[in-house]
């Protein structure tokens, strides 16, 4: 069996599920989407679309997860619930064999399957998936997940880098312009301590006020020009101050749901093995029930056999009675072995679905280290230690 990262699964995570004009005939046929919508809100559904033709009247609807790990969560919730009920996809194509099926059936989308493809398949369904998603595996999505986490946080760092640059530069700016004015003033000081010194004030008057002037007027701005370089070099402290909080909540975002999904996984990795007890413990009931009305029946249809008939007319009779015990017997010992093999198929499936959900959390694991910053620290802490953030920024 290949291994769950190999596993291609419809994307947008898609569950389908048959038989919707199969049910009862005290329920009504809905081929309404908002009804089936409603039907599986538990599963956090985003669309819902009804498919029939005359081809194939038991009908279908194809649900829609989403393309979030949440999704893939409710759509293997949806599949183990099926299956726990035996109304899962083997047993709806045995049943469509047996020519008879009831109640509705339901199963995660794939591409390929040990009893039918459902991407690649002919028909309503096929068509409907080739024309609406597409094929992925968990390790694909994950990596193009990390990618688009990436080229953001590849984009911040840009754009940190471009601010601390025009920042660099308006500092610069910034000490030219006051070099330049401190030595203007140095200047006019010198020039008004040589008029001082002069013995024609009354002509050198205008003289003076025109570099007081002068001076005035250039002091003034170089004065503005630094406030408006000031004022600019706050805009842009305040717009990286942001960016950087930005970036810090991008990655506190991306551990919190990395936990998220695991916690979800675990929880319904807990859910569909007590499930699946209970229905073995159930079985299990109903197996030895049977076994000791099977018991019962040989202990009847032994003394049967071996009281011996007084009477002529009354043998017929006996020998009627002999048949409908061991057709009886038959069929329940028929029914028994039905059962074993449900439990079977029941404890496979589910061994096969915990040894799936634990490849995709190793292969999660083990991809995030390549495509996360150098400031970006991931620690992996066992079940039951003090939970801690996974990354220091």
């Amino acid at each position: 069996m290949a291994s769950s990262s190999d596993e291609r699964y419809v994307w947008p995570w898609t569950g389908i599920v048959a038989n919707i004009f199969g049910k009862p005939k005290h329920e009504p046929v809905e081929c309404d989407s908002m009804y089936w919508l409603r039907k599986f809100e538990q599963y956090k559904l985003e669309e819902a679309y009804v498919l029939h033709c005359a081809e194939d009247p038991t009908g279908y609807v194809v649900l829609e997860f989403g393309t979030e790990w949440t999704g893939f969560t409710q759509m293997m919730k949806l599949d183990t619930d099926f299956l726990v009920d035996h109304h899962g996809k083997k047993d709806y194509y045995e049943s469509r064999k047996m020519g008879y099926s009831s109640g509705l059936f339901g199963w995660r989308a794939q591409a390929e399957c040990a009893q039918a493809e459902d991407y690649n398949s002919e028909g309503l369904v096929g068509n409907f998936l080739r024309q609406k998603a597409e094929l992925k595996t968990t390790s694909m999505v994950a990596q193009e997940s990390l990618n688009e986490k990436t080229e953001t946080l590849d984009h911040l760092y840009g754009e940190i880098g471009s601010v601390n640059k025009k920042i660099s530069d308006m500092e610069s700016k910034y000490i030219e312009y006051y070099m330049s004015l401190d030595r203007m003033m140095k200047e006019i000081e010198k020039k008004r301590d040589l008029l001082h010194q002069t013995h024609d004030h009354v002509n050198c008057a205008p003289v003076l006020k025109s570099i007081v002037m002068r001076g005035r007027e250039i002091t003034y701005k170089a004065m503005e020009k630094n406030k408006k370089l000031q004022q600019e070099i706050d805009t842009m402290n305040d717009e990286l101050d942001r960016w950087c909080q930005q970036l810090i909540e991008q990655e506190k975002s991306t551990i919190q749901q990395r936990r998220k999904f695991e916690e979800e996984k675990k929880s319904m990795e807990k859910k569909a093995v007590s499930d699946a007890l209970l229905k073995l413990e159930k079985e299990m009931g109903n197996e030895q029930n049977l076994n000791l009305e099977i018991a019962e029946l040989e202990e009847q249809l032994k003394v049967l056999k071996c009281v011996n008939s007084e009477e002529a007319n009354h043998e017929n009779k006996r020998k009627i009675e002999i048949e409908e015990i061991e057709e009886k017997l038959e069929d329940m010992i028929f029914d028994m072995s039905v059962k074993d093999d449900e439990n079977q198929a029941l404890k496979k499936k589910e061994q096969e679905a915990k040894s799936e959900l634990e490849d995709a959390r190793q292969q999660i694991i083990k991809e995030l280290p390549r495509f996360l910053k150098g400031v970006t620290k991931i620690q992996i802490k066992k079940f039951g230690e003090v939970s801690g953030l996974g990354s220091e920024c």
